[in-house]
């Protein structure tokens, strides 16, 4: 478990490095371009939105969760990566000219032919990504993406400070392909040049379909929500609805999206040593729902304040959307890595099978909301429902392939709540005598005391809750640095 604990740490310091650097980037784009000209690389890649989720086809998690790799699987897998990369490149080349027309703009030409180089230089950074997360080289994966981003970070600008305009973006997105196909490359143990081959193309295109269905009905599903919500209630809820889920987001899927980085290739490894996944996975959910609970409650709590601090008093009116957002964030955070389960143990059939049934039903309740009440409010109360539904839907789906251990999730996620309640025990206090409805928020000062008073009620319900987070090594040695917060569980 030390290898996975390290390589979580360092997935997520390559996440919040990059993140930092895109941040950089678009402060300083946003100076040196138009925003037409960021609006013109933007409907690009719209028009090839779909193209975009069809390019992996699977192809890398087929590789990290095949149990008994051998040189045919990844042959198979750069072959089939070749045709696909080889074959979305020229139909985006062919119908870059349409696409131009039909927005009356010539300047979108160029930009797509240039994004269209992407598909045709992702076959060889995929291979080489894929084979070092399988093995959890998650440092030289840190080095290769990197040096990567420095090299997209200052293309980009270099490009834009030159006048290239909206082909500075597009063509730093190759360059920072090419960077990490070169680099993964290199950093792999064994460098080895392997001729594409077939052999095993059923194989691969039986998860890799599955795989393909579930990313396009995932896409559309969330893009009808946005189209119909637009087209029913208006471009300003639409908008506001948006604003309020980007801060779930904000651990949905930045914080997650480092969480998965690891857990699916950890997973893989110990389904492929025969060894308890299930035990993996409670401690994982344990783990996430530690952070999330708390986090969601504090966003529940003040919703009002955290919208200024990173977006303005202009989002004040989505406020009122976000405790709902919130309690299901936190009912997706105790089954978010059941499908990462699900595929490590090679069942992507399961996968399919539920994305399938809860993508579309998610879009149904909350277009009928919408067309119902023509209330953005009943929208969110419907998205929360959809989540209601989604956690008893995801662990039948798992206890059908993987029988769960109830009483051990049941132990792990009880700790996890009396953390939440002891974090937010004092902040809750503060929200309440300010007022939970408040019109006005929370000056700086305080505002800036009641997160301070959040992570030190954190600190003190993991010691309370004798919470199994409390003995992970990583977080003894973190915590070495505030002796007077040190953890010390008791022994039962």
């Amino acid at each position: 478990m030390t290898s996975v604990r390290r390589a979580l740490a360092l997935s997520f310091l390559e996440r919040y490095l990059t993140l930092v650097l895109a941040l950089a980037s678009n402060i300083i784009l946003a100076r040196l371009l138009t925003p037409e000209e960021i609006g013109i690389y933007s409907v690009s890649l719209a028009v090839i939105g779909i193209a975009q989720v069809l390019r992996d086809f699977g192809i890398g998690n087929f590789l990290i969760q095949e149990k008994d790799l051998s040189d045919d699987h990844i042959r198979t897998a750069f072959g089939m990566s070749l045709l696909l990369g080889g074959g979305l490149f020229l139909i985006v080349l062919l119908l870059a000219p349409m696409a131009a027309r039909f927005y009356e703009d010539e300047r979108m030409l160029q930009t797509l032919r240039i994004s269209s180089l992407n598909f045709a230089i992702l076959p060889f950074c995929t291979i080489s990504l894929s084979l070092l997360r399988r093995e959890l080289q998650f440092k030289r994966l840190l080095y290769v993406n990197l040096v990567a981003a420095l090299v997209g970070f200052c293309s980009t600008i270099a490009l834009a400070w030159a006048g290239f305009g909206a082909n500075s973006m597009a063509i730093s997105a190759v360059a920072t392909n090419i960077c990490v196909g070169v680099g993964a490359w290199v950093a792999q143990a064994q460098r080895r040049i392997l001729l594409p081959s077939l052999s095993r193309w059923r194989q691969l295109l039986r998860f890799g379909g599955q795989s393909a269905a579930v990313n396009v009905v995932t896409t559309v599903s969330m893009d009808i929500n946005d189209l119909a919500l637009g087209k029913i209630l208006g471009f300003t809820p639409v908008a506001l609805f948006s604003r309020a889920q980007g801060l779930v987001n904000l651990f949905s899927r930045d914080l997650m999206g480092a969480v998965r980085n690891v857990a699916f290739p950890a997973y893989a490894q110990t389904h492929r040593c025969n060894g308890s996944v299930e035990a993996q996975y409670i401690s994982s959910v344990g783990g996430v729902t530690a952070f999330a609970w708390p986090f969601f409650g504090f966003m529940a709590l003040f919703p009002l304040e955290v919208l200024r601090l990173l977006y303005g008093p202009q989002w004040d009116a989505a406020a009122k959307l976000v405790p709902p957002l919130a309690v299901a964030g936190g009912l997706y955070a105790a089954s978010s890595l059941i499908s990462t389960l699900l595929m490590a143990a090679g069942r992507m059939d399961q996968v399919a099978r539920l994305e399938l049934i809860f993508q579309p039903l998610r879009a149904v309740i909350i277009v009928a909301a919408a067309l119902v009440f023509r209330s953005l409010e009943a929208c969110v109360w419907a998205y929360l429902l959809c989540f209601i539904i989604y956690v008893p839907l995801s662990y039948g789906v798992k206890n059908a392939s993987l029988a769960s251990d109830w009483s051990a999730l049941r132990h792990q996620l009880f700790c996890s709540l009396k953390i939440t309640v002891v974090t937010l025990a004092l902040p809750g206090a503060l929200s309440f005598w300010y007022g939970l409805d408040r019109a006005a928020p929370m000056s700086a000062g305080w505002f800036a005391m009641v997160i301070l008073s959040g992570i030190l009620c954190w600190v003190a319900g993991l010691r309370i809750s004798e919470h199994p987070l409390a003995s992970d090594p990583l977080m003894q040695r973190w915590m070495r640095h505030f002796p007077g917060l040190r953890l010390t569980p008791r022994r039962g």
